[in-house]
């Protein structure tokens, strides 16, 4: 996934949660490596959702092979609306530094041209909105995997 991605420590807050895990010891480990997972599952799923529920937009003409049909385009500003299925089943995750990182992203060219815009096209964000949408629910998995090892260590 080298075109476009996003890692999980990059949401605001979850360095320090993540920190705080590590000081706790192995029991943070296991926990603070759950909630990795579960992040970047969330995030892939948001990103997914996001693409899939169409949004109402505007009709064009596309080709494809030779062949002409109406797709319905998203409105600037909007996750691009599914046409071919090709950037959804592109979407995939990864784990590096025995899940310490988690990573979601495609390795299409026009998804970073969707995500970001260019001189022709205004941006259709649908990672960036993803991570938007999930922030506070990755922030509640970190702080409850905190709680949980906290509670654990009291015993």
């Amino acid at each position: 996934m080298s075109l476009i991605n996003f890692k999980v420590h990059h949401v605001k807050g979850v360095q320090d949660l993540q920190k705080k895990l590590r000081e706790l010891g192995n029991n943070a480990e296991e926990a603070r490596r759950k909630a990795v997972q579960d992040a970047v599952f969330l995030i892939h799923a948001t990103a997914v959702n996001l693409i899939q529920d169409n949004s109402s937009g505007v009709p064009q003409k596309r080709y494809t092979n030779g062949k002409s049909r109406m797709v319905l385009a998203s409105k600037p500003g909007d996750p691009p609306n599914t046409d071919t299925g090709r950037l959804v089943q592109s979407i995939k995750f990864e784990f590096s530094n025995d899940y310490a990182i988690g990573s979601v992203g495609t390795n299409l060219k026009y998804g970073k041209h969707l995500e970001y815009g260019t001189r022709t096209m205004a941006a259709r964000p649908w990672l960036s909105r993803a991570i938007r949408i999930c922030q506070k629910d990755i922030e509640k998995m970190f702080r409850a995997a905190i709680n949980k090892v906290v509670k654990e260590a009291g015993r």
